[in-house]
C-alpha cells in the first residue's frame, strides 16, 4: 500500500513538473517571439542606421554648408551620421585613414568626397567588401564602379559658364591667370579645363599655378605672378578659399581692377561679388550635396533605387542675383 501511495506520488510530482516547465517555454516562446517582431520593426527604420560622412575638409565654408545639408538630413530621416574630415584638403592620406576607421567600426553606409581620387580607392573597395554602401559626393572616382551614385556638381560645364560669362571682356591672346587646387584633384583638373575650353576660340595664354586650394599660397601666387608679368586680364580661382587669397594678391599689387571670378558659391565667396572684390562667383550648392549624399546612403540601405549620377547644379551669381542666393545659405546655416 506504501508503495502504491509513493507511486502515485511520484506520478503526480512529474505531471506538476511537466505543467511548470511547459509554461516557462510558452513564456520565452513568446517572448522571444516579442523580440523577434519588435527586433524586425526596428530594422525597418531608419532610426537604428548610422551613416559616415567623410569630407575633404572640416575647416572652409563651403564644407559647412555641405555639413549643414548632411545633419538636416540625418534629422528628417532619423538616423545617425559621424562627420569627419582632416585640417586641410590636401591631407588625403587622413582622408583614407578616416574612411578606414569608419569601416572598422560597422557603419551601415558611407558618403565620401575624396581629395585623391586613386589614393581612396583602395578603402572604397574595402566599404564595398564589407557590404557598406558608398555614396560619392562632389569629386568621383571613375574607378570605383560599385558606387551607389556620385553627386556633385559637373565641374566641366560649370567652369565653362564662368568662362562664357567673361569671354566678352577678354581680347584674343590675352593673359588669365588661373589658380587652382591640388595637381591631379579631379575636381579642380575639370574646374580648370572646363574654363578653358570656353575661351578656345579667343587663343587665351593661361598661366596655370597650385595654390592646393590654401588661401595664404594664392595670395603669394598672385603678387609673384603680377610681378613677373603685371599684363595679366582677368584671374580665375577654382575654389573660394583661392579668390579670397587672389584678391588679396591683387589688393597688394593695386590690381583691383582685373576682374576675379571664384568657384563654390561659399558665404564669403558671394559676399565678395557684393562688395566688388569678385566680379563673379560658380556657386555649386553643397547643402543638396550633403543632404542627397545621406539620403541616397539611406535608400541604398533600405533596398530602394538610387540614380547612378545626380547632378546637383550650378550657377553664375553677380551683382545682380547674389543677394537672393546669401538669404537661402544663411537659412542653411541658422538652422
Amino acid at each position: 500500500m506504501r508503495k502504491i501511495m509513493l507511486l502515485v506520488f511520484i506520478s503526480a510530482l512529474l505531471m506538476l513538473t511537466a505543467c511548470s516547465s511547459n509554461e516557462g517555454s510558452s513564456s520565452i516562446t513568446n517572448s522571444s517571439n516579442e523580440g523577434n517582431e519588435k527586433k524586425s520593426t526596428e530594422e525597418t527604420k531608419a532610426d537604428n542606421l548610422k551613416i559616415g560622412v567623410v569630407l575633404m575638409t572640416l575647416s572652409s565654408e563651403y564644407w559647412k554648408i555641405h555639413m549643414a545639408g548632411a545633419q538636416d538630413a540625418a534629422k528628417e530621416l532619423g538616423v545617425e551620421i559621424e562627420i569627419l574630415g582632416p585640417a586641410e584638403e590636401t591631407l588625403y592620406e587622413q582622408q583614407v585613414k578616416m574612411v578606414e576607421d569608419l569601416i572598422s567600426t560597422k557603419v551601415n553606409g558611407l558618403v565620401v568626397t575624396p581629395s585623391l581620387p586613386e589614393a581612396m580607392l583602395p578603402a572604397l573597395q574595402k566599404a564595398h567588401d564589407a557590404n557598406i554602401p558608398v555614396v560619392l559626393v562632389d569629386a568621383n572616382v571613375n574607378e570605383f564602379e560599385d558606387r551607389v551614385s556620385f553627386i556633385g556638381t559637373e565641374n566641366y560645364e560649370a567652369a565653362s559658364k564662368g568662362g562664357e560669362y567673361i569671354s566678352d571682356q577678354l581680347n584674343d591672346g590675352d593673359k588669365v591667370l588661373i589658380v587652382r587646387g591640388q595637381m591631379g584633384a579631379k575636381v579642380h583638373d575639370e574646374r580648370t579645363e572646363g574654363f578653358q575650353a570656353a575661351l578656345e576660340s579667343k587663343n587665351i595664354e593661361f598661366i596655370v599655378q597650385d595654390a592646393q586650394s590654401d588661401r595664404v599660397k594664392a595670395v603669394n601666387i598672385v603678387e609673384n605672378v603680377l610681378t613677373a608679368d603685371p599684363d595679366i586680364k582677368v584671374v580665375f580661382a577654382t575654389s573660394d578659399e583661392m579668390a579670397l587669397g587672389s584678391f588679396k594678391g591683387l589688393e597688394n599689387k593695386d590690381s583691383t581692377h582685373i576682374p576675379l571670378i571664384g568657384f563654390d558659391g561659399t558665404p564669403d565667396g558671394l559676399q565678395a561679388v557684393v562688395d566688388g572684390q569678385m566680379l563673379a562667383n560658380i556657386a555649386q550648392d553643397p547643402y543638396r550635396m550633403g543632404y542627397l549624399g545621406v539620403e541616397s546612403a539611406v535608400k541604398a540601405i533600405k533596398g530602394e533605387s538610387v540614380e547612378k549620377r545626380i547632378d546637383s547644379g550650378a550657377q553664375v551669381y553677380t551683382k545682380d542675383n547674389v543677394e537672393q542666393r546669401i538669404q537661402e545659405i544663411e537659412g542653411y546655416l541658422n538652422n
